[in-house]
């Protein structure tokens, strides 16, 4: 199977792209291309002397783009990318073969010529394979390229197959000891923010200690109840929290369904923050909204917005959860109870 001549994903290949189990196993990785582990560069550096190949790279595959995690030495212009389109390279077709995808030379079929990676960056022949999860999911690829024909063996792909199986494994340790190191700085957070609340004097104080102990934020908002209406009362950031000054409790808002329910609600992507908040939402990536509350009485809804769409995790709930609750019991010493 080839790439279609425009460049457009082959059916086959977008519906595999965009299967959900695919697309959370990979969230479930929780890896980004700033923290590559050197036990990945050092994967590819043997794929590269073993091969006989100048570039080689473990290439995790999300809904629209391709990010490079392990690359080791490179020529540019691969040293400095990180990241490619979804159009771009065969990695995405390479999630389909049972074994590897590869071909020797580029030149010899238009429809492989026309790909930006053999037109921009004189790419001649490829070999992926398929990086799988333990439940099966081809998370990305471990892959090869060569400016120049390269027939590839199967003692080669065979190799590649192993080295694959050891990035996948190296890519769950690494997740995992991210994870660790995140819940102690959390825990360490929580309580740093129950110091800083206990002497909070204005909403302001509560806000900024939370959008201090959240990760990848800078923006926040409270809004206070008064019963029927739900009323701004501090922001933080550059990018506010989507939303007006004051919403009726009763509005088909998020924040006040989410202060009339008393429960927590998270918006992980851009769309679905438009969709929420309409041209308020305009700019933030995801948002999460969470009930305040001290004892029974609810005070109102703390908010933080995010630039970049996030996937909120369950960990991640319940650490927002924890920081609202510490923050209602904080708000309802700084002013008189609506």
């Amino acid at each position: 199977m080839s790439p279609p001549a425009d460049n457009r994903l082959d059916p086959r290949v977008e519906e595999v792209v965009n299967r959900p189990e695919r697309l959370q196993a990979l969230a479930t990785l929780d890896v980004n291309a700033e923290s590559s582990a050197e036990a990945l560069d050092r994967l590819i550096r043997i794929a590269c002397r073993t091969l006989s190949v100048p570039v080689a790279l473990v290439n995790l595959i999300g809904r629209d783009r391709q990010m490079f995690l392990g690359c080791g030495p490179l020529p540019e212009p691969w040293s400095s990318m990180r990241e490619m389109p979804i159009t771009a390279g065969w990695c995405p077709y390479a999630l389909l073969a049972d074994e590897a995808f590869a071909f020797a030379d580029a030149r010899t079929d238009p429809e492989l010529a026309n790909n930006p990676a053999a037109q921009r960056h004189g790419v001649v022949a490829y070999a992926g394979v398929p990086l799988r999860t333990a439940g099966g999911e081809s998370i990305g690829t471990l892959c090869a390229l060569d400016f120049q024909p390269h027939d590839w063996t199967q003692d080669e792909l065979e190799l590649m197959a192993d080295l694959a199986a050891s990035a996948v494994d190296e890519l769950h340790l690494l997740t995992a000891s991210r994870l660790l190191e995140r819940d102690h700085e959390r825990l360490h957070a929580l309580e740093t923010v129950s110091c800083i609340l206990a002497e909070a004097e204005s909403a302001d104080d509560v806000l900024r200690a939370v959008i201090d102990a959240v990760e990848r934020t800078d923006a926040g908002a409270l809004w206070r109840s008064d019963g029927t209406t739900l009323r701004a009362v501090a922001h933080a950031g550059e990018h506010a929290v989507p939303g007006p000054e004051q919403v009726a409790l009763d509005a088909a808002l998020p924040q006040a369904e989410v202060a009339r329910a008393g429960e927590a609600r998270f918006i992980s992507s851009r769309s679905d923050v438009r969709d929420a908040f309409g041209d308020d939402g305009a700019g933030a990536g995801a948002v999460a909204l969470l009930p305040l509350t001290a004892g029974e009485q609810r005070l109102g809804v703390l908010g933080a917005s995010f630039r970049d769409e996030r996937r909120f995790t369950t960990d991640d709930r319940e650490y927002l959860a924890a920081l609202a609750g510490i923050s209602g019991l904080a708000l309802s010493a700084t002013a008189p109870r609506p």
